[in-house]
Parts: structure tokens; C-alpha cells; sequence
């Protein structure tokens, strides 16, 4: 396509000189990786020249992606309102510092000698999962969600996996993923039907596997405190709705009656 001069000399100044805003959110980007003691003065002297909307736009464009990161990994619900532009700079602040106070401590961690194993937690390794498997004809794996959160392929067999998330004779849950994630007062419930029997690594005789899809289990954990909510408990509740030698599928919903929109 071919393009006038005044288009030419456009392309050129926007590759090679940056605009005003464009200057302005190189600095902060900097500024996000100083000290806040080094950082806050420097934005002080930009509020009092005039550039108060861009560093108040700037600041949550450079930090906006970081704060949702955060919030995704530690599985906590942001306390969504519209504040004025002061309140609202405290608020990053007080995130800012603790993603920060976080980072130091895993760099902390670095070098240390790793987390004591805190037992095998996924029970023992059953030789059925070493056989070759395949899939009865006709067999679609479960479609996904609109939005995938995650997708990870993980080293243990399925069937113990399996057993590890389902059996009521499992701890893995309580003992090694709610605690590592530094929840408390954690409470599991019991499946409301086969208690015993979901997650067996084959189903007892008489037992059909069928049955399983439609159980429920219930359990509530308390979430710490954060830069963005207090700490408040979470209920949940998983419901099979595919349960075969080849696939499972857990629904999971979660309620945060303490926080907003929870």
C-alpha cells in the first residue's frame, strides 16, 4: 500500500520519537522498580507541575497487569469499588507493598534448603496407571470452558490422582494444597453418595461407576488477609459431572459471603 509523505513522516516521529505520554509512562515503569521512599517524592513533584491525570493513568496501567497476576495466584476476590483519585492511590500503594514484601521473601527462599516433604500424600503408586490406555470408541474427552485458567500436564498417574483429590481416606487436599496455599480453619465434608467408594482405583463389585456422576462434597477454608480484602471464609462445593476409567470432571463453586461481589 502506498503512503502519502505527511504518513511517511508520521511513522517515521512515532518509531523513532516517543510522544509525551510515552516518555511519561517510561519513567514510571521505572519508578515501579524503585523504592517507594525513592519513587513517592518523584510522583509528588509531577502531581504539584500539572500531571496529575497522566501519573494517575500511568501508575495503574504499569501495575494493573501485576495486581491480577497476583490476585489470580493467590486465589483472592478484589473489593471492586469507585474511589477518588487519593484513596485510590493508597490502595496501590498497600498492593504494591505487599507484591513487593512477597517478592522479597522468595528471594529469601533462594538457597534455602527446600520445604520439608510433608509425607506421600498421594497415596501409593497403582500399577494400573503404567498400562496402556485406550479409550472405548466414540470417546470425546469433556469440553472445556470458555476461559481456560489452566492447563498443566502433571506428572501421576491418573487413577491416582484420581484417588488422591476424590477418596475420603485421602488427605492431600487438607494436608498439602490448602496449606500450602496458607489457608486455615480448613474443613472437609464427605461425598453425599458411594462416600467410600468414589475415587476407589476400580469400583467394588456391585457398585456401578455411573452412580458416582451427581455426588457432592462441601468444604470452607479461610483466606488471609490481603492488600485487598481481610481475611474472610470461603465455602465451596464440588459436584462430579463425568466420572469414567478415561476422564473426570469436578464443577466447583465457590461462595465468599464476606466479600463483595462473593
Amino acid at each position: 500500500k502506498k503512503r502519502s509523505v505527511p504518513e511517511i513522516l508520521i511513522a517515521i516521529r512515532r518509531r523513532y520519537f516517543p510522544s509525551r505520554n510515552e516518555v511519561i509512562a517510561y519513567l514510571l515503569a521505572s519508578f515501579y522498580q524503585l523504592h517507594f521512599f525513592i519513587s513517592l517524592p518523584i510522583l509528588q513533584v509531577l502531581y504539584a507541575l500539572g500531571l496529575k491525570y497522566s501519573v494517575d493513568k500511568y501508575i495503574l496501567r504499569v501495575v494493573s497487569d501485576d495486581i491480577f497476576r497476583y490476585v489470580e495466584k493467590k486465589g483472592m476476590e478484589m473489593q471492586l469499588e469507585i474511589k477518588g483519585r487519593s484513596s485510590q492511590a493508597t490502595f496501590m500503594l498497600a498492593a504494591l507493598r505487599e507484591m513487593r514484601e512477597d517478592k522479597r521473601k522468595e528471594e529469601a527462599e533462594v538457597g534455602e534448603d527446600a520445604k520439608p516433604i510433608v509425607g506421600p500424600l498421594m497415596g501409593p503408586a497403582i500399577k494400573e496407571d503404567k498400562n496402556d490406555v485406550t479409550p472405548p470408541p466414540g470417546f470425546s474427552l469433556p469440553e472445556s470452558l470458555e476461559f481456560v485458567g489452566l492447563e498443566v500436564d502433571l506428572p501421576v498417574g491418573f487413577l491416582r490422582l484420581r484417588w488422591s483429590l476424590l477418596n475420603a481416606e485421602s488427605n492431600f487436599m487438607k494436608d498439602a494444597f490448602f496449606v500450602d496455599l496458607n489457608y486455615d480453619k480448613i474443613t472437609m465434608g464427605t461425598w453425599s453418595a458411594n462416600e467410600n467408594d468414589i475415587g476407589l482405583p476400580k469400583a467394588p463389585d456391585g457398585i456401578d461407576e455411573n452412580s458416582f456422576v451427581g455426588a457432592t462434597m462441601e468444604y470452607s477454608y479461610l483466606m488471609p488477609k490481603s492488600a485487598f480484602v481481610s481475611a474472610n471464609m470461603c465455602y465451596a462445593t464440588w459436584e462430579i459431572l463425568q466420572y469414567d476409567a478415561n476422564s473426570l470432571v469436578i464443577k466447583e463453586k465457590t461462595l465468599t459471603p464476606e466479600v463483595p461481589y462473593g
